[in-house]
């Protein structure tokens, strides 16, 4: 009866022996990783909160990067926009010259070839390029937008699309119809003046500055909406990083470990395993001749 009790205990003890030695290393797994709930039966209450942290997470973050990638997108059309808005506004300035009756012919020869020479920028600028992409093409923005004489639009009048929070997206391009044709075809406004300058009086010069002012406004008007555009890109960011912020403490509380008292547990356990062993020890080397 003393042996079979004997054994028993044994038995009982190696039981223990492993449940601690499991709990303990499940211990040793939290302080080295800081997480409480790595599987659904750590915790099966906190698991739905964990995964829709975690999926919130996820879109919050893709949403920030599309308000990114809009921004880069405007900042590069801006670039060009500048430059288009400038040649412009010179434009007109050559015609408050060339409207001068007292101008020779040779003198509005030479306004009318600068007016030539801006006529080839604006193409070129119609034709931006980055990162192989034509940005002022819409969708199409593998084909070049404008091409032919007169200059024709190829692109789409569609404006690309892009998520930027739920149910809600943005343009991230400006189409070079918006921009250069409609409603003032900005290619045929310096042509119209070139041939005011060369075979037109100064009346027909002075005509020209109606419909120049009205082309730089067009191009104003397309500045103004990129950078209001911008700007909200700039709040819907802020917004979503303070949400990400509060997604992610609120992810920590359900997920993360206490690390003191994780701690506080391990001292625990191992005190309570050096225990075990040590009697598993004695107990192991009892045999028949001790009961003799």
């Amino acid at each position: 009866m003393i042996i079979t009790r004997d054994a028993t205990a044994y038995r009982s003890l190696q039981t223990n022996l492993g449940k601690t030695s499991t709990i303990l290393n499940e211990l040793y797994v939290t302080s080295s990783t800081g997480t409480a709930v790595a599987k659904a039966s750590d915790n099966p209450s906190s698991v739905g909160s964990i995964l829709g942290c975690r999926s919130d997470i996820v879109k919050g973050e893709r949403y920030v990067e599309n308000c990114k990638h809009v921004q880069d997108s405007l900042a590069n059309a801006e670039i060009s926009i500048d430059s288009i808005e400038g040649l412009m506004t010179r434009a007109k300035e050559i015609a408050v010259a060339g409207a001068n009756d007292s101008l020779s012919t040779a003198d509005k020869a030479t306004l009318a070839d600068e007016i030539s020479q801006l006529y080839q920028e604006l193409l070129d600028l119609a034709n931006t390029q980055i990162s192989g992409k034509y940005i002022f093409a819409g969708y199409n923005d593998q084909t070049v937008p404008f091409s032919g004489s007169p200059v024709t639009y190829n692109g789409t009048g569609d404006q690309q699309m892009i998520e930027i929070s739920p149910g809600t997206t943005v343009a991230k391009n400006i189409t070079g119809d918006d921009l250069f044709m409609s409603p003032i075809n900005l290619f045929t406004t310096l042509e119209d003046l070139q041939t005011a300058l060369t075979s037109g009086s100064s009346a027909d010069v002075s005509a020209m500055l109606t419909p120049l002012e009205a082309a730089a406004e067009q191009v104003r008007a397309q500045q103004s909406a990129l950078g209001n555009t911008s700007a909200r890109m700039d709040d819907m960011i802020s917004m979503h990083e303070n949400a990400l912020l509060l997604l992610k403490t609120t992810l920590s509380r359900h997920q993360d470990a206490d690390l003191t008292e994780v701690l506080a547990e391990i001292a625990k356990m191992e005190t309570s395993l050096e225990a075990t062993m040590q009697v598993t020890a004695r107990v192991s080397s009892l045999s028949l001749m001790d009961y003799l």
